[in-house]
C-alpha cells in the first residue's frame, strides 16, 4: 500500500482507484506479506477519500486520512490520561 501510495501520490485519485489492481510490484516478499489490519484500514480510509473526491490529489486524500486518524488518536490519548489520572482511580484518597 505504501509503495502504491507514494508512486500515486502526486497523481488524482481516480488514477489511483484504477490502480487497485494494478501491476505485480516486482517484490515478491512484499507482494506475498499478508497485510495487517492497520494497512488494511488505512488502505481502505484512503480508498474511500478518493472515492468521495475522485479528482482530487492522492496526496491530499492521504492528508485527510492523516488528519482524522490524528484526531482519533488524540482521543484515545485523551481517554487513557484520565483513566490514568489516579485521583480518578483511587476515588481520591
Amino acid at each position: 500500500m505504501m509503495q502504491k501510495t507514494t508512486q500515486n501520490a502526486n497523481g488524482i485519485c481516480i488514477d489511483y482507484l484504477n490502480s487497485e489492481h494494478g501491476d505485480y510490484s516486482g517484490d515478491k516478499m512484499s507482494e506475498s506479506r499478508m497485510p495487517d489490519e492497520v494497512t488494511r484500514g488505512l488502505s481502505k480510509a484512503i480508498r474511500d477519500e478518493c472515492q468521495k473526491h475522485p479528482k482530487e490529489r492522492v496526496g491530499k486524500a492521504v492528508n485527510n486520512v492523516k488528519t482524522a486518524y490524528a484526531h482519533e488518536l488524540e482521543q484515545i490519548v485523551r481517554h487513557m490520561k484520565l483513566n490514568d489520572d489516579p485521583l480518578r482511580t483511587n476515588g481520591g484518597s
